[in-house]
């Protein structure tokens, strides 16, 4: 690939900081971070090592966006195929470097070169789309309430699922693959709610708990998604949003 020099720099320089070149700076390659690590508990190998995933970052940077192809290829593969950002990381470097920030601002670069891996960009193009990760319609959406709803009343005839109920204490938000794949697991939500006598309610225009802009290193569109859920919070006056995960 024909990389963009000018505006790699650019998008370089958007995304430092001080406490980010600061980290950069003051890694020592110790170690310490693979203790935290999951990848690196389950295939311990240098790759796996938390500090090494942000040595194409760093390499970056310190050439300044000339590079080749080649290299942001690395930096996809490292950023997004052996981190989850769940922090661990941090728990055990003693310098506190937050490499889940420095990953994340390392998605970003590859998301201004267009370099979200396929399958993720799919699903945040979904989310964009249809409101959800994995393109379940609002019709099939309120099918599967219906049904499900249905099947609960046989065991708890006076179980609800209020849609859009103004002023309920909660909304409820799931993961795409329990309405599309795993419908039983609402039954249960349900189920569980309604024997607590939770006031709650559902927004069939609102729902995913997801946000794979944020995964994707997507700032704006991780900020869309969630201001998606935010709008039909506030229109709802609720007290609080429940997320699946």
């Amino acid at each position: 690939m024909t990389v963009d020099t000018k505006a790699l720099a650019a998008v370089l320089a958007e995304k430092a900081g001080a406490r980010l070149e600061m980290w950069l700076a003051i890694c020592s390659r110790c170690g310490m971070c693979a203790e935290g690590c999951h990848y690196y508990a389950s295939n311990p190998k240098p790759e796996h090592v938390p500090a090494y995933r942000i040595k194409p970052l760093l390499d970056l940077y310190r050439k300044r966006g000339r590079v080749d192809g080649e290299m942001l290829e690395v930096l996809r593969d490292v950023c997004y195929g052996t981190c989850t950002m769940c922090q661990r990381c941090t728990m055990y470097c003693p310098h506190g470097i937050g490499i889940a920030s420095l990953v994340h601002a390392a998605r970003g670069v590859a998301v201004s070169m267009g370099m979200i891996p396929p399958g993720l960009a799919k699903g945040m193009q979904n989310a964009l789309e249809f409101g959800n990760n994995l393109a379940v319609t609002e019709d099939d959406f309120l099918e599967t309430v219906e049904w499900q709803l249905e099947e609960l009343q046989e065991e708890m005839p006076a179980a609800v699922a209020p849609l859009n109920k103004v002023g309920a204490r909660y909304l409820l938000t799931f993961h795409p693959r329990d309405i599309k794949f795993y419908p039983q697991n609402l039954y249960n939500y349900l189920k569980l709610y309604n024997a607590a006598g939770v006031d709650f309610t559902i927004s069939p225009q609102s729902w995913d708990s997801t946000n794979l802009g944020l995964f994707a290193g997507d700032v704006a569109a991780a900020s869309r998604l969630a201001n998606n859920v935010v709008e039909v919070a506030e229109k709802l006056k609720v007290k609080a949003v429940i997320t699946a995960e």
